[in-house]
């Protein structure tokens, strides 16, 4: 894993651009180190992957030399005060991110936490650019990236030798002066693939060909794996293509060995019944099992008798309609099966590739928690709670209670955003400690709701309630003294045969208004 020092310039006459800045968090695989001086050495700018300049201390007039002695990808943030953001309006298009006097410390801090992931972002793509060449240049078969009209946009090491050119001389052409081809073979398109090409774009899967390519004054046999490259709105762009030259090759099989030990990932062959008839290495890496104990054997043989995990208990099989996937402590593969078919079109067997998703399964994972809670807080937001309301029925024994901070706006106004996203974060940690995390929801701003079950009678939730009041009167409300907050709560049971929890809001909404119209700091239960 790479590892990147930060250097942070600040031109700046005092220290207060730092103070707020130096306790923002590095991110993964980052570094910090602030330089803080008010006279700009131009020679030694390079070396910063940020610079902040304060125009109460930078002479506008050395703006342009400052910024041509970065390099870049240095990010560049113009500090102003509203005395110089005419600076600003004739220079705009110099800077990545801009900061006007008086600081706001989370606002700073923000953007300067933004810049950071920012430059993440591009250190991060630029090492899948040196991963994805590192990768195409040790595969010593030919590997190709094409655009639409057919166009090479990147080629490997494999494919410059096949074609006794280099990679400035392939990339952006095509066939016709790759190949060397007559304009009469171009023009029948003999020897130029063009057919399997239209092929991937049009069917928009994978396919597998084999085909004959002119080199020089030879003829070779390649066998290609072609498959379409889609953008983010899902339009198919491009191929991507794999070639083996197997011209010397003397039957199928030893073809199908030596191509299936090639690719990147655990590939298991059948024959039609679904007896295993080959693994690669590195099916055998992952699965901790032995040719002996696969080969002859049926694939089912390798589930144990739950059919919900392999032999060895390190994978976990879970399907659906739609895919199968096999999970460990530390990597995902999603299981795709192809048909194999003979030469008459008839089914030979079938392969299964085992691809690599553990990224991306994290990344769903991690979006699908993302979306589903508050971010201040760290307990199920709004959209949690509809998903709740959704899956979950209304039983009789459901209590809700809906819980709003008394006084809250005024924190805010007078002690300004940060003091009132303590005071929430507070009294989120309070609630965690008296419910189950799974029964609270952020319904936005101060107002809070814990749904609770197996509630015999109104007394329960009603204990809990005052429990909750005296808990936060001993703890927050000494806390924040400063200020003054308190809580209300309004309490609604699903009785008389409620089904409906949009209802039973409703109810404890009313019952909440009742509590601040009697004078906050109380609870009450709804009644008829």
């Amino acid at each position: 894993m790479y590892h990147r020092k930060l250097n942070v310039y600040i031109a700046a006459q005092d220290s207060q651009l730092e103070t707020l800045i130096k306790n923002v968090p590095p991110v993964d695989n980052f570094s910090h180190q602030f330089v803080s001086c008010p006279k700009i050495r131009t020679a030694d700018l390079k070396q910063y992957g940020i610079i902040i300049l304060d125009f109460d201390t930078v002479p506008p007039e050395s703006l342009e030399e400052i910024i041509s002695a970065t390099n870049n990808r240095t990010v560049v943030i113009g500090a102003f005060t509203r005395d110089n953001l005419p600076i600003l309006a004739n220079h705009y298009h110099l800077f990545d991110q801009v900061w006007v006097q008086p600081y706001s410390k989370h606002e700073v801090c923000t953007s300067f936490g933004n810049t950071l992931q920012r430059l993440k972002t591009q250190e991060d793509f630029i090492l899948t650019q040196q991963y994805l060449d590192t990768l195409i240049d040790s595969i010593p078969d030919l590997v190709w990236f094409k655009d639409a009209r057919g166009s090479h946009l990147k080629v490997n090491n494999s494919f410059c030798r096949a074609v006794n050119k280099t990679r400035a001389r392939i990339e952006g052409r095509g066939h016709y002066y790759i190949w060397d081809l007559e304009p009469d073979e171009y023009a029948k398109g003999e020897y130029v693939c063009l057919e399997s090409e239209e092929i991937v774009l049009n069917k928009k899967i994978t396919c597998l060909f084999d085909e004959t390519v002119k080199c020089g004054d030879e003829l070779r046999k390649f066998k290609t794996y072609k498959s379409p490259v889609f953008d983010t709105n899902g339009k198919v762009i491009g191929t991507v293509g794999l070639a083996r030259d197997v011209t010397d090759l003397q039957n199928l099989m030893i073809e199908l060995n030596i191509l299936i030990e090639s690719l990147p990932f655990s590939i298991m062959v059948t024959d039609k019944n679904r007896t295993i008839t080959s693994v690669n290495q590195r099916f055998i890496e992952n699965f901790k099992l032995d040719r002996t104990e696969l080969l002859g054997k049926s694939v089912d043989s390798i589930m144990d008798e739950t059919r919900t995990f392999t032999r060895n208990k390190r994978w976990i099989l879970e399907q659906d309609q739609e895919n199968t996937t096999l999970l460990s402590k530390d990597t995902v593969l999603k299981v795709n099966e192809e048909k194999l078919l003979d030469i008459f079109n008839n089914l030979a067997g079938f392969i299964y590739l085992f691809t690599d998703i553990t990224l991306e399964h994290q990344h769903k994972n991690k979006l699908l928690v993302d979306a589903n809670t508050d971010y201040l807080t760290q307990i199920n937001n709004r959209r949690s709670l509809h998903d709740f309301m959704r899956k979950t029925p209304c039983h009789t024994e459901t209590a809700l209670l809906l819980v709003d901070l008394d006084n809250f706006k005024e924190v805010n106004d007078r002690y300004g955003h940060d003091e009132g996203d303590k005071v929430l974060v507070a009294f989120s940690d309070l609630l965690k400690r008296m419910f189950p995390i799974k029964s609270l929801f952020r319904l936005g701003g101060d107002e809070f709701a814990v749904i609770l079950n197996g509630m015999k009678n109104p007394d329960i939730p009603k204990q809990y309630a005052e429990q909750l009041l005296s808990e936060f009167n001993i703890e927050l409300a000494r806390q924040f003294s400063h200020t003054n907050i308190s809580v209300s709560i309004g309490i609604a049971m699903a009785i008389d045969g409620l089904k409906e929890f949009g209802e039973l809001f409703k109810r404890a909404d009313m019952a909440l208004y009742e509590s601040k119209r009697t004078g906050k700091n109380t609870s009450t239960l709804w009644t008829r």
